[in-house]
Order: C-alpha cells, then structure tokens, then sequence
C-alpha cells in the first residue's frame, strides 16, 4: 500500500514505482493518501510481536469515513527510513483486529 501523508508533501522514496512500501510518517488521526489519491485516516495503533500496525479507514474528498474501506497496515523500518505495508494474512488480520478493537 502506497502511503503518504496528504498534509505533509513527503519527498519521493527511492524504492522502485511499483513496490507496496513507500516513506510515511503514521500517528493517529493523520489522513494519508494512496498514490491512486485514494484517502485513509489513522484510527489506532497497536504493537504485536514487536512490530507496529495501524488501522486505518478510508475518507472522501471532504474528510467523511467510509466505514467499509478499513486497513491494517505494518511499519517497516529499513535502514533508518519508514514505510508501510498492507497486512494481508487474514489470520493476523483478525489477532490484529481484536488488539485493536480492545484499545477503542
């Protein structure tokens, strides 16, 4: 998942056009941007096996949720630069789902 925060312009990642990480900055309730322009917010943050995962939910043009486009996304940190990455085993998905429902 492509991320970059829609506030902030981040500068361009060195990694190649069509990996599933890029140079992000997460905190909860920062609305960050898919490079398709697609809109998420940080819901919640959770650590789980020493690695860092957010939850986030997608948005509109004008900032309203779109309760059915949620995502969990890990940290990757790689040689001092951050990036994201879409957790896609549904197995994690669902530890990572109740951890991060119990916080809310």
């Amino acid at each position: 998942m492509n991320l970059k925060p829609s506030d902030n312009e981040m500068p361009q990642s060195n990694k190649p056009e069509n990996t599933d990480k890029k140079k992000i900055g997460l905190k909860s309730n920062t609305i960050i941007s898919l490079e398709n322009d697609e809109k998420y917010v940080v819901l919640n943050e959770t650590m789980y096996g020493g690695v860092k995962y957010f939850l986030v939910m997608g948005v509109d043009d004008k900032k309203n949720v779109i309760p059915t486009n949620v995502a969990i996304v890990e940290e990757i940190i790689d040689g001092g630069e951050t990036y994201v990455d879409r957790v896609r085993d549904p197995e994690l998905i669902i530890i990572l789902t109740r951890i991060l429902k119990s916080q809310i």
